[in-house]
């Protein structure tokens, strides 16, 4: 994990080392839709971003995705994600923004536990 950034929700954004283990999970489109395990780019108290190429093609602002699989900080939460937005990085690759909303009241302490570890080792 490296650098700190804010965000236009005025939360702090932690960035994720490239070849960090941190992913997010989810099939797409659809419960029937291919399984992506994509890498993520950044992490904060309210959501996420990650990479993502060509096959997500169809995802944009306000698409909802279910059973999202959140792994960073050696922790495991379960979700669903709200996209904000799609930012192109490349014509194969584009960045994606999400609110994450924890299944169940473990996986949100889970999910601000990470994030606090994350804060502590940057702010130290």
């Amino acid at each position: 994990m490296s650098t700190q950034t804010r965000c236009r929700r005025l939360v702090r954004r932690y960035t994720i080392s490239e070849g960090a283990a941190a992913t997010v999970e989810f099939t797409y489109p659809g419960p029937n839709g291919p399984r992506h395990a994509l890498s993520l780019v950044d992490v904060s108290t309210s959501g996420l971003s990650f990479v993502a190429g060509r096959e997500l093609a169809g995802v944009g602002s306000g698409t909802t995705i279910p059973e999202v699989v959140v792994r960073f900080g050696g922790c495991e939460m379960r979700g669903e994600m709200l996209v904000m937005h799609v930012t192109p990085r490349t014509p194969e690759k584009r960045t994606i923004g999400a609110l994450f909303y924890p299944a169940q009241d473990t996986d949100l302490v889970k999910w601000k536990s990470a994030v606090a570890g994350i804060e502590a080792v940057q702010t130290t």
